[in-house]
């Protein structure tokens, strides 16, 4: 799939995504709210995220929400979560969504997994749990699709290279379905 579908389907699973009584799909983030984002965050924000967030500066839809800009305080946002965790702002991690169990999802910034998007566990949050995604849209489509009924990801292989298969790059202790574990 093409980056320019996967982003129209993204799109269009936000618009028919779940969300609570009375709550509207919140839009994108405007350039001051991107560039109020990049001074909290003490960093510039990779080319990738700064398009996604224009199409959605957060909302509340997921298992734990899409973190996005400081916008309406009903859902958490990527400058909030990362004040809780400052050494993830040191390695290079910014939080883009939550999985409803107290667990994170992080965009990496740097090094040779910059782009990917990891899942980090309660049971150590100074550690990748496992690489989900290797781009924010290929992760927000995945998480939207499982969200509305798709279980297949992140865990099943066949199914996730399908989606992504630049994960077959991934180095084999970091897949989420346990190659080198």
């Amino acid at each position: 799939m093409s980056l320019e579908s996967t982003r129209d389907e993204v799109a269009r699973l936000l618009i028919t995504a779940v969300r609570e009584p009375g709550r509207s799909y919140p839009d994108g983030a405007d350039d001051a709210e991107i560039a109020d984002l990049r001074r909290i965050v003490g960093r510039p924000l990779p080319t990738e995220l700064v398009e996604w967030l224009r199409l959605c500066k957060g909302d509340a839809i997921g298992p734990g929400g899409l973190y996005g800009v400081p916008h309406d305080g009903h859902a958490d946002d990527i400058a909030s979560v990362l004040a809780s965790f400052p050494g993830w702002r040191d390695r290079g991690w910014l939080p883009v969504a939550g999985d409803g169990s107290g667990d994170y999802y992080v965009l990496i910034t740097d090094g040779k997994l910059a782009g990917h998007v990891a899942f980090i566990d309660q049971s150590d949050f100074d550690a990748l749990g496992y690489i989900v995604a290797t781009t924010i849209w290929t992760f927000v489509r995945s998480l939207l699709l499982a969200d509305a009924g798709d279980r297949r990801w992140p865990f099943d292989r066949g199914h996730v290279l399908g989606l992504d298969p630049a994960m077959a790059h991934v180095p084999a202790a970091l897949l989420p379905w346990g190659d080198g574990r």
